[in-house]
């Protein structure tokens, strides 16, 4: 029976969800700050895993696969304590779903003047001028368009958006048209909300930079559930003050957890959220991961592997 390490900080969960998923394996697990157990980690072979303690990889030999306990693989594609010729693969669950309900509520709160009429119910005031904005025809941009991206496209289309899709290669789409990542920028001027969705790649590093957002107005919405590495923090604060964006709603940072000091708490046009745009749960998660679950088990070559050239 082939074992499995599960390091995670909710690792009894994930245990039993996959255990129960195959019971052909041996599924054992460990908090990421507990001790390392070298009694049974050196005859693990396969890790479920989000961010790799310092020293783990070194004490399981016999490791040939890696699942990511998110979508993400930035992180582990450079640790380099993992061998490059390990397989890496990722699952993103439901996270289209969750992370299209996030854009949504923060986008139409602002839309729908949520904040004005909680004030005016403060007051006891009734204020009939506190009519809601319009979306209908108006541009939104979705940098990345996997199964996220297309879920969160397809949620603000059924508001009523314009959705125009960014990936690395333009190329055919018979449901929303796709541009290159190159192109962003001569969209951006008639945008109401860019969303990002895509991954943290060399391309994608610091996209979100000054040069960008010059092409930002008063009325651009920025909201990020992808990686805090796509966007330049400084150059971002520096547009906000500027008026080339009306609002960013972070869910995501490149240092997590956002430090105490950071400007980006206190900034009045800035909406910082925990990194819960996308819970990660067994019950999402677990059947993207089945089938690399069973070939393990029957010891089968995973599928489906992150191309790391790429980055995803």
């Amino acid at each position: 029976m082939r074992l499995i390490a599960v390091v995670h900080h909710r690792h009894e969960e994930w245990v039993c969800a996959l255990r129960e998923a195959e019971t052909r394996l041996e599924i054992r697990g460990f908090h990421p700050r507990g001790p390392l157990d070298d009694s049974w980690l050196a005859g693990a072979e396969g890790l479920f895993v989000w961010k790799v303690p310092e020293g783990l990889i070194a004490r399981m030999p016999r490791l040939t696969w890696i699942q990511s306990a998110g979508a993400g693989v930035d992180h582990l594609l450079s640790d380099p304590s993992i061998p490059a010729a390990l397989p890496i693969t990722r699952a993103d669950g439901q996270f289209g779903l969750w992370m299209a309900r996030y854009t949504l509520v923060h986008l139409l709160a602002a839309t729908q003047r949520i904040d004005e009429c909680r004030e005016t119910q403060r007051q006891r005031r009734w204020a009939p001028g506190l009519v809601p904005e319009d979306l209908t025809g108006q541009v939104a941009l979705v940098l990345g368009f996997g199964r996220i991206g297309r879920q969160i496209g397809r949620a603000l289309r059924e508001i009523g958006l314009d959705v125009q899709g960014f990936v690395r290669t333009s190329r055919p789409d018979a449901e929303f048209p796709l541009h290159a990542t190159r192109d962003l920028g001569a969209w951006l001027p008639r945008a109401r909300v860019l969303v990002l969705c895509a991954p943290l790649t060399p391309e994608t590093r610091g996209l979100v930079d000054a040069n960008l957002l010059a092409a930002g107005h008063p009325r651009l919405v920025l909201v990020n559930v992808a990686r805090g590495g796509l966007v330049v923090t400084a150059d971002l604060l520096e547009s906000l003050d500027a008026g080339r964006l009306e609002r960013a709603v972070l869910d995501v940072f490149a240092e997590e957890p956002l430090p105490p000091d950071s400007p980006l708490w206190s900034h009045p046009k800035v909406v910082v959220t925990p990194h819960h745009s996308g819970p990660s749960t067994p019950r999402a998660m677990v059947p993207d991961v089945l089938e690399n679950l069973r070939r393990f088990a029957e010891g089968q070559p995973v599928v489906c592997a992150v191309d790391r050239a790429r980055g995803y």
